[in-house]
């Protein structure tokens, strides 16, 4: 059965959670009208890096999170992006995955830390991969910096991962990077990548925008702007991966190195 896949790219409006949460629901609109099954929206959209206000956000983020269990129950969809949260004691970036059912089905704390930003003086650092099954696929949940650690998809691998879903806010300098990172991981791993970025000015950051579905071929199903905001959609097959797979079986062929340094 088909699956079409939506990224919401948003220009964040720091600090404003009501105004990001109206434009949630515009994007929430052209996702009801494209028959979308699944959504994705940028890292940290409801406050952006405002890290100094983070408790007040964490207390917002629950209700808010709460709102679109009531959303994605309304309308049959996945709804994916990530929040500031709090949970025994710790702040967290956290990729929050919700089903149709309203149910939250997959928790997953940012692993790797932006020291730039300062997430590493605000959030404590997951521990642990979050695979969750999404609509005929088996994802792997990724946020931003996570895209330039490839030992994290090689680890989700090993849970029989055929996809990865990313939430981004990925600066306009860089989009190069942004483009070259996701069409590798999703080569090297012969995975789904979708990928929703942030765009525009938000704080002193300029974010790329350039959202994008990858095929495990390495191909761009969809792109973004890189300049304003934009609904991102493409439809895929599930089954077409494991297809792919069997085709190409290069990761049948991997192997555990154990290194020896000769001197």
């Amino acid at each position: 059965m088909e699956l079409t896949v939506s990224l919401a790219q948003m220009n964040i409006q720091i600090g404003n959670l009501e105004k990001n949460y109206l434009k949630a629901l515009e994007f929430l609109k052209e996702a009801r009208k494209s028959h979308t099954q699944l959504i994705l929206f940028p890292e940290l959209w409801s406050s952006g890096y405002d890290l100094k206000n983070q408790a007040q956000y964490a207390r917002q983020n629950q209700e808010l999170i709460s709102e679109l269990c009531r959303q994605a129950q309304e309308n049959g969809l996945y709804i994916g992006g990530s929040f500031i949260t709090y949970e025994a004691d710790h702040y967290y970036n956290t990729f929050t995955l919700i089903a149709p059912s309203g149910q939250v089905i997959g928790r997953y704390h940012k692993i790797h830390l932006f020291g730039p930003l300062n997430e590493d003086r605000y959030f404590s650092p997951g521990h642990a991969p979050t695979v969750t099954p999404v609509a005929g696929l088996t994802s792997g949940l990724t946020i931003c910096y996570d895209l330039r650690f490839p030992e994290l998809f090689r680890a989700y691998l090993n849970h029989n991962v055929d996809s990865f879903l990313l939430v981004a806010q990925w600066p306009a300098p860089r989009l190069e990077h942004w483009e070259t990172l996701l069409r590798a991981r999703a080569i090297e791993n012969l995975a789904l990548v979708a990928a929703c970025n942030a765009v525009g000015t938000t704080g002193k950051v300029t974010n790329g925008g350039g959202s994008m579905i990858v095929s495990p071929w390495g191909e761009v199903l969809a792109r973004g702007s890189t300049r304003e905001e934009d609904f991102v959609r493409a439809t895929i097959d599930p089954a077409s991966i494991g297809e792919i797979r069997s085709n190409f079986p290069a990761l049948q062929d991997r192997q555990q190195l154990h290194l020896t340094i000769r001197h």
